[in-house]
């Protein structure tokens, strides 16, 4: 937010705030001892705000700047809907938490469950003895992984099965990585964040719109980052789990829903999509352990393509 200059305090703030309102420039203003402080919120906007402001103090009679009431009116209301429609979701999202029954958001529910009951499988699951076993890897979690680990009988090494295993019929290694999470504030983040997007998705465009959704983001994001990892380093043993791919596939389909339909309801606070974008840029830089980035960053992309194709 820029400041563009001063009005002079004989004229009508509100003639110019309308007018430059119904041209999309959003502004503040503040009285002073000589008038108004006009302050443009968007910095793009400051050349054009403040040349408008400038015409308006040189010629207050010109009709154009008092023909734009009606225009700045319908952007006002169509602003306070909008605001409405925030409170709204938030209010169903918070009652999705107690309030909405598993029945109305079974795929929601049902990805949070298996995840929970995956992550207590490994944590309390022996680990398999024998000459068969893999070290650090646990049966139930090999069974879950895009491509299966084994020790490599010539070096001793852990080898993943590359693309054989899905190949070979094990189709669900697509999916099933979504549901491997491998701290506890690994997990707790992303089922809250499922929680939060799949109820509000589930509830209004319904569960086999958000089970095709689920599908063919965990698919992609998976292959992703699989690919993404062997091109990096082919020789290394890539193991990645956890929602997060998908939760960023509802995130960008909830995003491109608030721009291009918020007549449906599902829109995101300016603060959420901030959050959510700062967070994808801070795990890309390391500082946070190694993280499925590609997978983060391929959910995104089909998220906002769904949401752009008004699907």
């Amino acid at each position: 937010m820029r400041q563009i200059g001063t009005l002079p305090k004989h004229l009508d703030a509100k003639v110019i705030e309308d007018y430059l309102l119904s041209r999309g420039i959003k502004t503040r203003f503040d009285r002073t001892a000589d008038g108004w402080a006009v302050w443009v919120i968007n910095e793009d906007h400051v050349a054009r705000g403040r040349q408008e402001l400038d015409d308006y103090i040189g010629r207050p009679d010109d009709p154009r700047f008092t023909e734009s009431l009606q225009v700045a009116s319908a952007i006002r209301s169509r602003e306070a809907k909008l605001d409405r429609q925030y409170r709204k979701n938030y209010r169903e999202v918070a009652d999705g938490w107690g309030g909405l029954q598993a029945s109305r958001r079974p795929v929601t529910v049902g990805l949070v469950a298996v995840s929970i009951v995956v992550f207590l499988l490994l944590q309390s699951a022996p680990r398999r003895r024998g000459p068969d076993a893999v070290p650090g890897i646990k049966p139930v979690e090999n069974l879950l992984l895009f491509s299966p680990v084994h020790v490599d009988p010539k070096t001793g090494d852990l080898a993943d099965s590359g693309l054989d295993a899905i190949l070979g019929g094990e189709v669900w290694r697509l999916v099933t990585p979504i549901f491997l999470h491998f701290s506890f504030m690994h997990i707790l983040f992303n089922c809250w964040a499922t929680m939060v997007e799949g109820t509000l998705i589930e509830t209004r465009k319904g569960t086999l719109r958000l089970l095709i959704l689920v599908l063919v983001s965990a698919i992609l994001s998976n292959a992703g980052q699989y690919l993404y990892g062997k091109r990096m380093d082919p020789d290394e043993v890539h193991l990645f789990g956890g929602l997060s791919g998908v939760g960023y596939a509802l995130f960008g389909y909830l995003w491109m829903k608030g721009q291009f339909q918020p007549e449906e309801g599902m829109i995101l606070h300016p603060n959420t999509i901030s959050t959510m974008l700062i967070w994808l840029v801070l795990c890309m830089t390391g500082m946070l352990g190694p993280i499925a980035n590609a997978a983060h960053v391929v959910g995104l992309l089909v998220g906002i393509i769904f949401g752009v194709l008004r699907y």
